[in-house]
């Protein structure tokens, strides 16, 4: 992967004035969309119908998108949707359908691996359509700010795939921080059973004769041209350092989504990670990385947040049943008043402590208090919250818009770049957009995007 001598300074500038604003709103938008779909479909182009894609092209649809043209590189993956929808044009290079269909769509669904998801969704974006991008929004500091900076450009209506953030857990999560139920926030954490593919390889996959129906090249996308490797495909992208996030980028939108959305963090000032090994061309087997976040509102001292994976989890925080199973996948709020625990995609939380001794009536207690604050909330579908903001051209509408996406991916990215450099403290400046001890771990805070492809915004 080709990377520029300086990556940051580019970016510098697209964070100022953001971070503060993650929670805010854009501001009042012009309803460009609102009068054209009063009582019609959104109208989409789909991006990745394969995996993942499959069902955000179904949801869209069925939340009333109307889809107008659909691409994937692997007609292989992709033969139950382009069959389902055999009328609807279907392309391998999404820049191809965009420029075709710019004028019949109103609305893009990024479904592709993660190192695609910016320079698509920015294609689209330049074009004046609303998207949906998978999460995590991207693989780099740069490639999310890139993207935050479009947002705030052309005011289109923005939504990443961390489904969970439109449920009612996510909202119970909210009126415990908001009730003052967990007293000062101590410490949190967050845990996955990731990763479920290989990782920790010291070398790339031997060269393979592509697949037919595979358009290897537009696939590698943005990154260094390589070799086709069998390694690579279907799923097992996600371990290598060029083409995934790792463990923690397959999770942690979803699992660390409470922690930032009720503590109202951004960017962490430093991080330091623990790892199986030194990182080679892939992401290492577990993972143990410690961000420390600058004060809040929520919380006034700072925090600290710990991500766990491949068989790492938290202890039970003081007050808890020393016995407690902390599940395969959680977040975990420690406070000085309660401290409360959820599963996979922002799950609802439960209270596991009261105070710093065990007491379990207690715990009774507040989880029968809460279970009944529950009944109250309701949830809403990811999909359709996207779609219904898009029609009307409401950007703030959607609870996972870019404004606050962008933020939390990147701290997720810059602790993927910690892992590179694991036992090591990388500070990071907000103000340079760089790592301030650190000149090597700089290296890796964006992308130069091969030629064809590009971050301009």
């Amino acid at each position: 992967m080709s990377e520029p001598s300086n990556p940051a300074q580019s970016n510098r500038r697209r964070f100022l004035g953001t971070t503060t604003a993650a929670a805010a709103t854009l501001g009042s938008a012009e309803l460009v969309y609102g009068d054209h779909h009063k009582g019609k479909p959104l109208r989409f182009a789909q991006i990745g119908c394969g995996g993942k894609g499959s069902s955000d092209l179904d949801n869209t649809v069925s939340s009333g998108g109307k889809l107008i043209a659909m691409c994937d590189v692997d007609e292989g993956r992709a033969k139950g949707h382009f069959n389902k929808y055999s009328k609807v044009p279907s392309y391998t290079d999404y820049r191809e359908m965009l420029a075709k269909h710019k004028d019949e769509i109103d609305a893009v669904v990024v479904s592709t691996p993660d190192h695609v998801h910016a320079v698509a969704a920015l294609a689209a974006m330049k074009l004046g359509k609303h998207v949906y991008v998978q999460k995590p929004l991207a693989r780099t500091y740069g490639e999310c700010m890139a993207l935050l900076e479009a947002t705030k450009k052309y005011k289109v209506v923005t939504q990443m795939g961390n489904q969970g953030h439109a449920g009612s857990g996510l909202k119970l999560w909210k009126k415990m921080m908001d009730d003052g139920a967990f007293g000062e926030v101590l410490e949190l954490h967050s845990w996955s059973n990731r990763p479920i593919w290989p990782q920790g390889m010291t070398k790339y996959p031997a060269e393979a004769p592509v697949p037919k129906g595979l358009d290897w090249d537009s696939w590698v996308g943005p990154m260094e041209k390589r070799p086709f490797g069998k390694g690579f495909l279907p799923f097992s992208w996600r371990g290598w350092w060029d083409f995934g996030a790792g463990a923690m980028g397959d999770m942690a939108c979803h699992n660390m989504d409470p922690a930032f959305w009720t503590c109202g963090l951004t960017l962490p000032t430093s991080i330091t990670a623990e790892a199986s090994a030194p990182a080679g061309v892939a992401y290492p087997k577990w993972s143990v990385i410690h961000f420390h976040f600058p004060a809040t509102k929520v919380c006034p001292k700072g925090v600290k947040m710990v991500w766990h994976d491949g068989g790492k989890r938290p202890k039970p925080p003081a007050g808890a049943d020393p016995g407690l199973n902390m599940g395969g996948n959680g977040c975990l709020i420690v406070g000085s008043k309660m401290s409360a625990m959820g599963g996979s995609h922002a799950g609802t939380p439960r209270p596991v402590a009261v105070g710093s001794k065990f007491d379990k009536d207690a715990i009774a207690r507040e989880s029968a208090r809460w279970q009944g604050e529950h009944r109250k909330l309701k949830g809403t579908d990811h999909h359709r919250e996207w779609v219904d903001a898009a029609k009307k051209g409401d950007i703030n509408a959607p609870g996972s818009n870019f404004m606050y996406a962008a933020p939390m991916s990147a701290a997720l990215a810059l602790g993927a770049v910690a892992l590179r450099f694991p036992g090591e403290e990388l500070k990071w400046d907000d103000q340079s957009g760089k790592f301030t001890n650190h000149e090597e771990a700089n290296k890796w805070v964006t992308i130069d995007p091969r030629e064809g492809y590009n971050l301009d915004v």
